[in-house]
Parts: structure tokens; C-alpha cells; sequence
């Protein structure tokens, strides 16, 4: 198997767990990990938004890939996944 199937599996495992997703903006998006899609767009289900103290909910909410700099997934940090998934720098 290549690192490319073991990066989808790691992805699927994810599924349904509580993800926090920080963004180029500063703000924090926290919801259940739903899908990813092959530009990293995120959707996560019953998400949080927020932005310095604010707090709002946005409930269904796609996350562009292009502006994620850090995907936590409960306690697990999943931003360390492997360059051949995730190539992009922006995951810090």
C-alpha cells in the first residue's frame, strides 16, 4: 500500500470526530469532520465560528483548503499527516 492509501485511511478514521479548523483570518471554525475533498476543502457539521471573543454558530460550513493553517481533530492533531496528501505548506 502507498502513502496515499494510508493517508485515506487516516482521513476516514477522522470521520465524525470534533475537529477545530484555524484559518489565514485568525478565526477558528469547530464542528464534526465530515468530508475532504482532493483541494482540501473542508465541510464540517454543527461547527462553531470563532473570532476573537465572538462566538456564533454556522452549522453546515465548507472551509476552503486554500485557507487552512491548522486542522486539530479532538486530541489528535492531524495537521502532520504526510506531504503526499497534504502538500501544502499552509499546514502548519
Amino acid at each position: 500500500m502507498g502513502a496515499d492509501t494510508d493517508n485515506i485511511r487516516r482521513l476516514n478514521s477522522y470521520l465524525n470526530f470534533k475537529s477545530r479548523i484555524r484559518i489565514t483570518d485568525g478565526r477558528i471554525f469547530i464542528g464534526t469532520f465530515v468530508c475532504i475533498d482532493k483541494e482540501k476543502n473542508i465541510i464540517l457539521a454543527h461547527t462553531e465560528e470563532f473570532r476573537g471573543a465572538e462566538k456564533r454558530l454556522v452549522g453546515l460550513v465548507m472551509i476552503p483548503g486554500k485557507h487552512i493553517v491548522k486542522i486539530e481533530t479532538e486530541d489528535l492533531d492531524v495537521s502532520s499527516l504526510s506531504d503526499s496528501s497534504l502538500s501544502s505548506p499552509m499546514y502548519t
